[in-house]
């Protein structure tokens, strides 16, 4: 990572607006249950599991390259992305083992402690972005291969905090009002997500699918299972077609329609998700591939509508080579003039 855009990932949390407005709402909630009594309690429950899960959300997006989310209604629902707890996990038992130093007399190994927890947990947090399994995100082999995968841009992380958490002790000491305080350990808390998540988009980690990692099991309970699963690939797919590697976008999609029980309704999918997209053009072309699908497997209809979204969006758009005149004769077939004399053109 070059220092302009280390420079530009250490403003990133007080710059951008949208993260801004999320924190200061998470700390001034925090601010409040701290002082309300039992109620606070309460409040904590119902706080804690939001944040870290608005927090872990912040990382996907910024390893996906995409916006910041914005704190909802769902960020408070205690069952939804529950994997997205898992950070608590740790961070319970570096609380715990930190007191427990303390109290025993080994107080300076605090700092030993803390400086293993930013050069393990940074990794730890990716692969939870990756794969959103619980399980790997606490397998240190998996947390190995990511730091492998990242290379020397990930000690980018540990150092960076580190350096500024010094920096903060040294400005704690001249009396700063506990507000500052309060807002400096906030903006480091968060920047340990930001910057893990742009170090990931910086190395294609968020769209790798080559960390060894178990695939996604695609036999989902429910509809609403198999959408999170389907969107999770569509966004591993757009933080490579962003940064201009099409290929391996369309390979990650592919090799999931390859393994759905139906593919002509999951490639369906992935194409309708595409379209939502700011840029048509990886949709358009995608189309190709399903439309030649459809054709081999005569499903008319599907293929009938794939032509007719396409050429809406562009006139232009054409099959591949192969099937253009297949697609021609079957839109003739339909009645659909309309289509086989923009595909004629």
């Amino acid at each position: 990572m070059k220092t302009t855009d280390l420079l530009r990932e250490l403003r990133y949390p007080v710059a951008n607006a949208t993260v801004v407005i999320g924190v200061l709402f998470f700390w001034a909630l925090s601010w409040l249950a701290a002082r309300a009594g039992i109620l606070g309690i309460g409040l904590a429950i119902i706080i804690v599991p939001a944040w870290f899960r608005y927090l872990v959300s912040l990382l996907e997006e910024r390893a996906n390259g995409r916006p910041a989310p914005v704190a909802s209604i769902e960020t408070f629902s205690f069952w939804d992305s529950f994997w997205a707890l898992t950070p608590i996990i740790p961070l319970a038992l570096l609380i715990w083992a930190g007191i427990w130093l303390g109290e025993a007399g080994y107080g300076p190994a605090n700092w030993l402690l803390g400086i293993f927890a930013l050069f393990v947990l940074p990794a730890s947090l990716g692969v939870l972005a990756v794969t959103h399994s619980p399980f790997e995100s606490l397998n240190p082999l998996a947390i190995s291969r990511l730091i492998r995968a990242c290379g020397g841009a990930y000690f980018t992380i540990p150092v960076a905090l580190i350096v500024l958490t010094l920096v903060f002790e040294f400005l704690g000491r001249f009396g700063l009002p506990r507000l500052v305080t309060e807002l400096a350990d906030s903006y480091l808390f968060v920047l340990l997500f930001t910057l893990t998540g742009a170090v990931l988009y910086d190395n294609d980690i968020a769209g790798e699918v080559r960390l060894d990692l178990p695939a996604a099991d695609v036999d989902c309970d429910t509809d609403e299972e198999l959408e999170r699963d389907r969107q999770r690939v569509a966004n591993h797919a757009y933080g490579f077609i962003s940064r201009g590697n099409r290929e391996g976008g369309f390979a990650h999609i592919l090799e999931r329609v390859r393994v759905e029980p139906d593919a002509s309704e999951a490639a369906t999918w992935f194409f309708n998700e595409m379209m939502r997209w700011e840029s048509k053009d990886a949709a358009l072309f995608y189309a190709q591939s399903c439309l030649s699908h459809f054709l081999h497997h005569e499903e008319d209809q599907r293929a009938l509508k794939l032509m007719s979204s396409c050429l809406h969006q562009d006139p232009r758009w054409k099959p591949s080579t192969g099937d253009r005149q297949h697609a021609v004769e079957l839109a003739e077939r339909y009645g659909r003039e309309d289509l086989a004399r923009l595909l004629r053109s």
